[in-house]
């Protein structure tokens, strides 16, 4: 755990300065506690607040405008995938969910997830949220077992690993999810940085690999909305390559944030970013202000992968 104190999620989002297109989805947020119901995994390396589905829903749904979200399981509940599915079950079809198993998952637990509203499985590979790491080779065949729920694999990993994660890209049999845009090194630009330039290659020698255009706090180690402009280019990128397999989110509500940030926004600096502003400086202008390109992100992108059945 860290030595350092969790910091809050932010409850009181920037007003939007942009309209939200009908039918937009937070593809990428996490429902945490509360622990009394869902407690932490002993094997959890960090203890954050909690953010319930009802905070949750308050604030992406009534306060800025989304339609629907994507929970995506946080790795603190471990592969206990019962806070994602009590939170599919309260949000009537606006929500769908993104799990994590072992390989040992039966198919009646798939079947289970998959009729609450879950759509992928998602393996992390940062030593500090993951306490271990899934060999390739578990995920491969974790992968064949949920294809054929049509359902997707959501791969978190950072540039030092990716001699692993190419190979197993190219062999998934399902749909792939990059998170966070791979982690580039944002401080070297788009053209001259390798490892991102790799990364474009491998989106264009493959069917169904889709890229979550999300964090730019995480990659400045900033909360300082006027501090993500450098990550902008990363993201235009990849939205001109890939433009039919761009989706984004909020990330609320970046439990690790202590860790991560070293600028704060304000005074005195709070190291948690506002999530109005991530909407109005990261996901707004990631889409060129274009309300168009936009609704593609927002609206058209996220059902391609996810099934809501409210919609």
């Amino acid at each position: 755990m860290s030595a350092e104190p969790y910091v809050k999620q932010d409850p009181n989002p920037a007003p939007l300065t942009f309209p939200m297109p009908e039918g937009a989805i937070d593809a990428h947020m996490h429902v945490i506690g509360p622990f009394d119901q869902f407690p932490l995994s002993p094997k959890s390396k960090y203890e954050p607040f909690a953010a319930t589905w009802q905070e949750q829903k308050e604030i992406l749904i009534n306060r800025i405008g989304f339609w629907g979200f994507v929970v995506v399981q946080a790795t603190c509940h471990g592969t206990d995938n019962d806070v994602v599915v009590d939170a599919l079950e309260h949000m009537e079809g606006r929500a769908a969910g993104v799990a994590s198993v072992n390989e040992d998952v039966t198919v009646e637990e798939l079947r289970r997830l998959d009729a609450a509203g879950v759509r992928g499985v998602r393996f992390a590979f940062l030593p500090h949220i993951a306490s271990e790491t899934t060999p390739a080779d578990v995920i491969r065949r974790i992968a064949e077992k949920v294809q054929p729920f049509g359902w997707h694999t959501d791969l978190y990993f950072l540039p030092e690993t990716f001699e692993v994660m190419e190979p197993l890209i190219r062999s998934l049999p399902t749909p792939v999810i990059i998170d966070h845009m791979g982690r580039p090194d944002v401080k070297v630009p788009v053209e001259k940085n390798e490892y991102f330039q790799r990364l474009l290659a491998l989106g264009a020698s493959r069917n169904h690999i889709y890229w979550k255009v999300t964090s730019p706090d995480r990659y400045t180690r900033s909360a300082r909305p006027e501090d993500w402009g450098i990550v902008l280019p990363f993201a235009h990128e990849l939205l001109r390559q890939f433009p039919g397999n761009v989706i984004s989110g909020t990330d609320r509500p970046r439990p690790n944030m202590n860790t991560v940030i070293v600028t704060g926004r304000g005074n005195p600096p709070n190291k948690m970013p506002n999530d109005g502003d991530i909407a109005n400086f990261w996901i707004w202008p990631a889409a060129h202000k274009d309300p168009e390109v936009l609704k593609q992100i927002l609206v058209v992108n996220p059902r391609k992968l996810y099934r809501f059945a409210g919609s």
